[in-house]
């Protein structure tokens, strides 16, 4: 579904789309991580629009990935597609402070969509 990536509304009045299901003129990752930053988008879009505030700032396609790499070490890209010319990514060096955040990032998510 075609949407206007800033906010990632569709060309239907009140209707957005977002992760697999959306396009756009550039491409952004699949993954959930994006999705989920998505959603936190069109959420505050419609917030203003009830309110009748600005748009938030634009969908800029960011979000992160780990990779393990044995041995306890985790390494961390951290990606951003839409807020720049081009899309941007960092890498940083594998870590066992990364091996935690990732542990963290896991538990809240699981807490969160799943309770507990």
């Amino acid at each position: 579904m075609p949407v206007d990536q800033s906010n990632l509304r569709t060309r239907f009045p009140d209707v957005y789309a977002l992760g697999d299901v959306s396009s756009g003129p550039r491409t952004v990752a699949k993954a959930g991580i994006f999705a989920e930053a998505a959603a936190l988008v069109v959420a505050d879009d419609i917030a203003a629009k009830i309110a009748g505030e600005e748009p938030p700032a634009p969908y800029e396609g960011w979000g992160i990935c780990y990779a393990e790499f044995g041995d306890g070490l985790v390494s961390k890209v951290e990606v951003n597609f839409l807020g720049g010319p081009s899309p941007v990514a960092a890498r940083n060096d594998p870590s066992l402070a990364f091996a935690a955040e990732k542990a963290e990032f896991g538990a809240t998510r699981r807490a969160r969509w799943f309770g507990g």
